[in-house]
């Protein structure tokens, strides 16, 4: 989907700025609502078919995290979802584990949140034909016995998580090489670490491109879970 063609809903308690977002959108030609917190915004993703979500996280009356909790546990499953926030003490792996595609910084310039939105909006399946010419940092090669019976591997909607012994930091670029002996499958990836926890060893990783060998049984078993999460938080 083109971003002209979308739906944007917009939560912020800042009033300035959802005018702000909301004139950058509109030069999009996109369908534009605005909400002044999660309470509002609710009724409206419950009458108004909404593509994107971009909430800020915190707000009074409902902040960004609790909508999308609530998000989660309604049908059908929430639209896409960019969080933005001005705050650096927040649980990255539980915002992808809810099923956001993005976390922007305030303060942010229309150019980083058009650029979200098209990537947000695009299909996994042109997103992850493209690789990327630059050089990963740190390259992971793992063998599992089982797709299906691993507890050190999830699948989500835009990337993974999993047991590591390499030390990695959030925002790390990957190359990763995973085989499934018992299914014969293997994933290898171009990736980047959205959270990381050194305590438990397990990492987030988002899919940034996937060859044409392994990108047919990765979207189809996507397709097949349905999971909400966009990296797994677990």
């Amino acid at each position: 989907m083109m971003i002209e063609e979308a739906s944007i809903l917009v939560v912020d308690d800042e009033l300035e700025l959802l005018e702000i977002f909301s004139a950058w959108l509109g030069r999009c030609g996109c369908r534009v609502f605005t909400a002044p917190n999660g309470a509002e915004a609710l009724k409206l993703l419950r009458t108004e078919n909404i593509d994107v979500l971009v909430s800020d996280m915190r707000m009074p009356i409902m902040d960004g995290l609790t909508l999308v909790r609530t998000l989660n546990r309604m049908e059908p499953p929430p639209p896409k979802i960019v969080f933005i926030t001005g705050f650096g003490n927040i649980s990255r792996r539980e915002i992808y584990g809810l099923g956001a595609v993005a976390l922007l910084e305030k303060p942010l310039g229309r150019p980083v949140l058009l650029k979200a939105l098209e990537h947000c909006l695009m299909d996994c399946a042109d997103k992850w034909s493209i690789p990327s010419p630059q050089s990963r940092s740190q390259s992971i090669a793992l063998e599992m016995e089982s797709l299906h019976d691993s507890t050190d591997f999830t699948l989500g909607r835009g990337g993974c998580s999993l047991a590591c012994a390499f030390p990695l930091r959030e925002d790390q670029s990957v190359d990763l090489s995973l085989r499934f002996t018992r299914e014969g499958l293997r994933l290898d990836a171009q990736g980047t670490v959205v959270w990381a926890d050194s305590d438990t060893g397990r990492v987030g990783i988002k899919f940034e491109f996937l060859p044409p060998e392994c990108r047919p049984w990765v979207l189809d078993r996507i397709r097949s879970q349905a999971p909400r999460c966009f990296v797994p938080h677990s």
